[in-house]
């Protein structure tokens, strides 16, 4: 059953992970389509990184690399 909001599945054997454009365009366009971003950022090696969650509650990871594209 779909919570409003959803339900966080947090307790999962597998986490997906996408790279964006940028975390802010990810975080407009994820409330736009129903879900949305968590608030704490962590940062790598050239790239910034929030766990977010669709719809249905399902946990994901996006990724925005910092600096020039054909670096990556």
């Amino acid at each position: 059953m779909v919570t409003q909001p959803p339900e966080l599945r947090e307790r999962s054997a597998i986490k997906l992970f996408f790279t964006v454009p940028s975390l802010a365009w990810a975080e407009a366009k994820a409330a736009d389509l129903g879900g949305g971003l968590l608030p704490q950022q962590w940062s790598g090696p050239g790239f910034v990184l929030r766990n977010a969650f669709d719809p249905e509650g399902n946990i994901l990871q996006l990724r925005e690399f910092l600096g020039a594209p054909e670096s990556h």
